[in-house]
């Protein structure tokens, strides 16, 4: 495993452990998301590069820290879609905070452009995304006004095939 897949799925797992070390209650959804991440690092290739832009939508498991939050960390899900020419984004932090943006992919790196309210003071900010593999994500954030930098790992959720006929009866 290369340096930088060994040091998501790090990054991953101490996020994790925390979690699962103070929240009883959804502890098998943290320590199964750890595993789904070894899997994906086990799974991923030596060498990766996008094949192409529309092949990076989807959507990511995302775990997060900044210096706010550094030991805790914050878990969340990230939506991508391609359109003409650009990359939007959509995050849903915690189940509760949603941010907005925009960017474009080069090489294997994405950068967006992010806005987010809260508290009625508007924020923004920039991410930078490396795809380790199509599954795996590694990012940094910083946001306007701030010196401090922000972490943040993804995993693609796999789309699950669904049998159409299972919502209707038989005649």
């Amino acid at each position: 495993m290369d340096l930088k897949k060994s040091n998501w799925l790090s990054f991953s797992t101490k996020l994790l452990q925390t979690r699962i070390s103070y929240d009883s209650k959804n502890t098998n959804q943290f320590i199964t998301e750890l595993n789904l991440r070894r899997e994906a690092v086990t799974e991923a290739p030596e060498k990766f590069t996008v094949d192409f832009q529309e092949s990076i939508e989807g959507v990511y498991q995302v775990l997060g820290a900044n210096s706010e939050n550094e030991e805790d960390g914050y878990f969340g899900i990230l939506t991508l879609k391609y359109d003409e020419n650009r990359i939007f984004a959509t995050w849903l932090i915690e189940g509760e905070d949603t941010q907005t943006g925009f960017g474009l992919l080069s090489n294997n790196i994405l950068s967006l452009n992010f806005v987010y309210t809260q508290d009625n003071v508007e924020y923004t900010g920039l991410v930078t995304y490396e795809f380790l593999s199509s599954n795996i994500i590694s990012g940094r954030w910083v946001e306007e006004g701030s010196d401090q930098i922000g972490v943040e790992f993804g995993r693609k959720l796999p789309l699950e095939p669904r049998d159409p006929l299972m919502f209707f009866g038989f005649n």
